[in-house]
């Protein structure tokens, strides 16, 4: 980065340091271990010693942009000040805290500001950083410190913030590859989510067919309205490369409860899903379903339509899975189906899952 008298910060992505020179210069305190960067010398503030750390705070004024030595040594002394002197060094960064938290040292001393303060003197970072928090948890840096700012909350003045700030926006910042995160931190977060998951309602099938947003929706899976949606486009969300995930997760939280709209959804269309890329990943996950697994069953006995799964590479691990839980009533009726099936077949690539699973139908 450019150093000029005037504030120089840049929207490049953070390169990633030497990791064998950032372990040699870490502080062996724990804290400063996780915070710190590779710091050197390089300005008038390079020969800095121990005795002129409580004239950080006023110095700080003059010091932009951020040097490394300059920006360890105030992690240095944050972490080991008392409550009055972390108090002044507050006072002085606050109004600097939307620059700091993007810049390329600075986001580093942010972090270690927010593990070291009380939830009072949080509140007051915050506060000063009103207006800038859409902005900063788009930045490749910022969004790192702003996700522990967040993964400190436990006020509701807090939540308060972060509900007005990012009023309106968190179906744009869950489909950036920085903003997601922060909403994921939300949600993992704060105790009254559902500010987030409302503006989510409506646009679900938007989110889960994005490589982002489906992160983000993923975490929300056992909220009934979120379920509902999904479950209403799940033959499409299924095929999806993204969206199948989505529809995975809720049939994990919710089980026999979707059972019976996720079968009607796929009835007539099983054979299909199984020999389909992605929708053989969600088959796979609904045969553990007691209900559903009886519904495919079924409808593949009685089309016989397991020939048809048997010499696809997908219908293959369709039926493995099949084989292993398969209820007793079936085994027999499934395993001679494939077997007259393979006596037509010839696949070599094949075999290895051919022979899975027979073993497996005729295990019990």
């Amino acid at each position: 980065m450019e150093r000029t008298k005037s504030i120089t910060y840049t929207f490049s992505k953070r390169k990633i340091e030497d990791s064998s020179s950032h372990f040699t210069e870490a502080s062996s305190d724990s804290m400063q271990e996780h915070v710190s960067t590779n710091f050197s010398s390089q300005t008038s503030l390079e020969h800095t010693s121990n005795s002129d750390h409580k004239n950080f705070s006023s110095d700080l004024i003059q010091i932009f942009p951020l040097t490394k030595s300059f920006s360890k040594s105030l992690q240095q002394e944050i972490s080991k000040s008392s409550p009055s002197n972390l108090d002044k060094i507050i006072i002085t960064l606050q109004k600097n805290m939307p620059e700091l938290m993007v810049d390329l040292y600075g986001n580093y001393l942010c972090q270690t500001l927010f593990h070291t303060c009380s939830a009072d003197q949080r509140l007051l970072l915050l506060n000063a950083l009103k207006g800038s928090l859409v902005s900063i948890a788009y930045h490749p840096r910022g969004t790192h410190a702003l996700q522990n700012l967040i993964a400190m909350t436990n006020l509701k003045e807090e939540e308060n913030i972060y509900r007005e700030e990012y009023k309106q926006k968190i179906i744009s910042m869950s489909k950036d590859v920085n903003a997601s995160h922060v909403v994921q931190k939300l949600l993992m977060n704060i105790s009254n989510k559902y500010f987030v998951i409302r503006e989510m309602i409506g646009h679900v099938k938007e989110l889960a067919v994005d490589k982002f947003g489906v992160c983000v929706l993923k975490k929300c899976c056992n909220d009934p309205q979120i379920m509902s949606e999904v479950v209403g486009d799940v033959l499409l969300l299924m095929q999806h490369p993204y969206g199948n995930y989505v529809v995975q997760c809720i049939l994990d939280i919710w089980k026999e409860e979707v059972a019976y709209d996720f079968s009607s959804a796929i009835q007539g269309r099983v054979t299909q899903l199984c020999l389909q890329k992605y929708s053989s990943n969600v088959i796979e996950k609904a045969l553990k379903i007691e209900y559903i697994r009886d519904c495919i069953v079924k409808e593949l006995l009685n089309e016989n339509k397991i020939k048809d799964l048997i010499g696809n590479q997908y219908g293959c691990y369709v039926l493995r899975t099949l084989a292993s839980v398969c209820p007793s009533k079936d085994r027999a009726s499934v395993l001679e189906s494939i077997n007259k099936s393979l006596a037509n077949l010839f696949a070599p690539k094949l075999k290895p899952l051919w022979q899975e699973i027979v073993q497996g139908l005729s295990r019990y």
